[in-house]
């Protein structure tokens, strides 16, 4: 067995092999020399140095007999000879294969950007930004107020740093809806935050080859001696370009069961799990969604792993509700179902104006997913109605050809 990927998804699909008694050889890849880690608190926790590299190690990564290959990527798959190709020209064989190779930060789509632009995925990334912060840089501008965007100006505000938040749309963190958007921005302007909403980027201006300011797509001008782009995530799977697998968006498709489809239709000897899925079981009436949740990862990469010892008349499908959280500027925000896939926001608890709320998103009379901010109490209910009565998953005479 080998498992391409060595972040959460893949960590816990190996861990599953050996639960379900695969007793054989067993490979997990990783194109990052590190030992493997968890990333919800690197934007968090780790870039305030509330918690240190060593306490954020992943539980039980090393426990299950395995061999590593760490800082080599995987760059080839061929699925007739069962087969993958690394970037030292290894080629590993496998009779089953879980791919878990997640995602990279979306970089700044421009030129080569000068010197202190930054992004931030990984344990390297923190470190770069960190010794920014240790070298002086004062005045930090985030480009995008997603979770990432909002997670890293509330841990750089903390440190004493000057943050300038920027976001072409109206509000942070917007698929949440508007009210959860609207505390969020108040918290954030508590912080000393300054938030540039409703406007884009344009360009860097550069002094002596590093960043000395952002252009604003408005004429204005943004002091920064650091910048960090926080633009989403691009899935880590062009390796997989001529390998006959459906590539959805950059992702790779599966059916309910964690089986990657292909050319030929679904492949029982390779499943896919975490960020760089997009599976048949989590979908709107629009089609499939992705999810990039840390509950995601980890119950597809147990469930992958074990459909793929027990082959797909015995496979089970993928039934997770998707749940999410974050901390920022005092804020704990919570998530269940799929928030933003609906066509109306209700307010169902809770005060915004005292920075505790709940809100449930539906689409017709159908719930499709609830938020709490500082509430959270009130979630587990909305998870188990979204659960009885099946509201995430496939929506009737909607899922023809897909």
């Amino acid at each position: 067995m080998v498992v391409v990927g060595a972040g959460l998804a893949g960590v816990r699909a190996g861990e599953s092999l050996r639960a379900q008694g695969f007793a054989g050889r067993l490979t997990l890849v990783s194109d990052e020399p590190e030992l493997p880690y968890d990333r919800p608190p690197l934007t968090k926790q780790l870039v305030s140095g509330t918690l240190a590299e060593a306490d954020i190690r992943l539980a039980g990564a090393e426990d299950f007999d395995a061999r590593w290959i760490r800082g080599t990527a995987a760059v080839g798959l061929d699925r007739e000879r069962r087969r993958v190709r690394l970037a030292d020209g290894t080629a590993l064989p496998y009779d089953g294969l879980v791919l878990a190779p997640g995602a990279k930060a979306r970089p700044w789509p421009g030129a080569p950007v000068p010197a202190g632009v930054l992004t931030v995925r990984g344990l390297a990334d923190v470190r770069a930004l960190r010794a920014e912060v240790a070298g002086g840089a004062r005045e930090v501008v985030v480009v995008g107020a997603g979770f990432v965007g909002v997670e890293l100006a509330s841990s750089l505000s903390g440190l004493g740093v000057r943050v300038t938040l920027v976001e072409p749309s109206a509000a942070p963190l917007g698929a949440l809806g508007g009210v959860v958007s609207e505390v969020v921005a108040a918290a954030a302007r508590g912080a000393g935050v300054v938030l540039r909403l409703g406007v884009g980027v344009g360009g860097f201006r550069a002094a002596g080859g590093r960043v000395s300011a952002v252009e604003l797509v408005d004429g204005g001008v943004l002091p920064a001696d650091c910048v960090v782009v926080a633009i989403g995530m691009v899935p880590a799977t062009r390796w997989l370009a001529g390998s006959g697998l459906a590539l959805s968006g950059g992702r790779i498709h599966c059916d309910e069961r964690l089986f990657a489809r292909g050319s030929g239709g679904p492949d029982p000897e390779v499943v896919v799990a975490g960020d760089a899925a997009v599976c048949d079981a989590v979908r709107t009436a629009d089609g499939p969604v992705p999810l990039e949740h840390w509950s995601n990862a980890a119950a597809q990469g147990e469930l992958a792993a074990r459909n793929l010892l027990a082959g797909p008349a015995a496979a089970e499908p993928y039934d997770h509700v998707p749940s999410f959280w974050t901390a920022a500027f005092g804020l704990r925000i919570k998530s269940v179902g799929l928030p933003g896939s609906g066509d109306r926001v209700v307010v169902e608890a809770g005060d915004p104006i005292e920075g505790a709320v709940l809100v449930a998103h539906y689409d017709g009379d159908r719930l499709v997913g609830a938020v709490s901010v500082n509430r959270g109490r009130s979630l587990p209910a909305y998870a188990r109605r979204l659960r009885a009565e099946r509201c995430i998953g496939p929506v009737e005479n909607k899922t023809a050809g897909m």
